[in-house]
């Protein structure tokens, strides 16, 4: 039995995860055992319950880890493998994507085009891919001769709701004609945000997520964004699962995967009459 323990498992981020997990192990005569956890503490109640001779190993999607739970699993000697940690250096096997790459190539993207004039919707900041995902715009940016206008900048929890209102906050106080954005999610409260505010999709302003959840594509209009392969992350931490639970070592413990830009129609060229 493999357990599986996410902060949620019903979202198309953690369903392609899970699918890809699935198929890894579908030769396998493990079966998999989901749990939620909706909290730190929860995670680790979660956790201890699971490696009670429950599971033979665990995956943890986007955990959040508190030392207290990293003590606890390198005390039960039970396998492990984090998929898409929310800190990096956690001391355990994980699998991560090259998130400052992926960001960087789609401003440069943007900055191609010809837009100047790019904001930039961050998802929240506890979580390192958060600050990768930015560094690559700034970095982008500056390497262009161009300001990141710290008005263009802002925060927004991983949802729809908060993609509407940080977009919306973002768009009346400055005058942008791209907008980057930390996650799907987000990109897709901040296209409505965008058209809210009478702003056309892309002729008024170009659109970017990252995540290539599969409603990107069927979005209105169809979303650019930057591919982070989930599927590809629950096998490639299935496998090494699997490796560690026959007694094989890793030959490294952190896999990092690759993105892929994938343009859409949410983006075009600035109108030549943009003030």
């Amino acid at each position: 039995m493999i357990g599986i323990i996410s902060l949620d498992l019903i979202s198309e981020y953690s369903h392609e995860i899970v699918r890809g997990i699935a198929e890894a192990i579908s030769d396998d005569e493990r079966e998999l055992l989901m749990h939620v956890s909706v909290d730190a503490i929860r995670e680790r109640e979660r956790i201890e319950f699971m490696a009670r001779d429950l599971v033979d190993g665990l995956l943890l999607i986007a955990p959040m880890l508190e030392p207290e739970t990293v003590e606890l699993l390198q005390s039960l000697r039970i396998p492990v493998v984090v998929v898409d940690p929310r800190q990096l250096d956690v001391g355990l096997p994980r699998v991560t994507v090259d998130n400052y790459e992926g960001v960087r190539t789609a401003t440069e993207h943007l900055i191609g085009l010809g837009h100047e004039r790019i904001g930039f919707i961050r998802g929240e900041e506890d979580l390192e891919s958060s600050e990768a995902r930015f560094r690559g715009f700034a970095d982008a940016m500056q390497l262009s001769g161009l300001a990141v206008d710290p008005e263009s900048v802002a925060t927004s929890g991983f949802s729809y709701t908060s993609g509407f209102k940080a977009a919306t906050q973002v768009l009346e106080r400055t005058n942008l004609t791209a907008l980057l954005i930390g996650a799907d999610l987000i990109a897709f409260g901040a296209m409505d945000a965008a058209r809210a505010q009478g702003l056309s999709i892309p002729a008024d302003i170009s659109i970017v997520g990252f995540d290539d959840l599969p409603r990107a594509a069927q979005s209105y209009p169809p979303l650019t964004t930057v591919r982070q392969p989930l599927h590809d992350m629950g096998q490639a931490g299935a496998r090494a699962l699997l490796s560690l639970i026959e007694g094989q070592p890793l030959a490294v413990d952190r896999i990092r995967l690759s993105t892929t830009f994938v343009e859409r129609a949410s983006t075009a060229a600035p109108r030549a009459d943009c003030p």
